[in-house]
């Protein structure tokens, strides 16, 4: 006999008596085990607390998505779809990574990390998030805390490169590019969503990223009404 097969009938013999919770008094099923809870024979250890950066599954707000595609764009594991005859986009939350990066390249913010974690299912189609309504409102900065000038990502068009093409308005998810056939376009920067559409379709390379300042006129009427 060797050293193993001692140790495991010393374990075998050892273990009745020193488990606190011995094999022979485990239920033997679960609805026996939910029984023995209720009448405080046994006691279920308590949830796991979720913290608030916990990433779960993704919450999408159909009526607020505007078909831009960055999300596909920027998914490590191709778990978005896009629909080309709704212009509104599915996820696989059986092939989601929860990297959070599609939430975070969101220009309209109709995507969101939830605290959801038990997504395991028998059906595929279970796994597949068409909408999940509006995601909950997030707590921001106070008043207080506010910037008195926040940036805003616009695109612009170069009037000198710009060929009139069209190209840009036809992709332009919000419709915010005009001007007319052959002749230089212009776009709305208070419409513009900064989702790079116009950017990447252009042949001619004609418009560039930008950043401006967008004024928070509470926060300085607050910082004129102290002084």
């Amino acid at each position: 006999m060797n050293r193993m097969t001692i140790q495991l009938i010393h374990q075998l013999w050892e273990k009745i008596f020193t488990n606190s919770f011995p094999v022979s008094a485990m239920p033997d099923s679960l609805s026996d085990a939910l029984l023995a809870a209720q009448d405080g024979k046994i006691t279920l250890n308590s949830p796991v607390d979720i913290g608030h950066r916990f990433r779960g599954r993704v919450d999408y707000d159909r009526a607020a998505c505007i078909g831009c595609k960055l999300c596909i764009k920027v998914c490590p594991a191709n778990a978005i779809e896009f629909l080309p005859e709704e212009k509104k986009v599915q996820i696989h939350n059986d092939r989601c990574c929860f990297c959070g990066q599609c939430v975070e390249i969101c220009p309209v913010k109709c995507l969101s990390m939830s605290d959801e974690f038990l997504i395991s299912s028998y059906e595929r189609k279970e796994q597949i998030t068409t909408d999940s309504g509006k995601p909950l409102p997030t707590e921001g900065p106070s008043e207080e805390n506010l910037p008195i000038s926040m940036k805003k990502t616009v695109y612009r068009i170069d009037k000198e490169k710009c060929i009139g093409c069209t190209i840009c308005a036809k992709n332009c998810p919000v419709h915010c590019i005009t001007g007319t056939v052959k002749q230089p376009h212009t776009i709305d920067e208070e419409q513009c969503i900064g989702c790079g559409k116009c950017a990447e379709v252009c042949p001619k390379d004609a418009i560039d990223i930008q950043e401006i300042d967008i004024p928070s006129t509470e926060k300085a009427a607050s910082e004129t009404g102290k002084e």
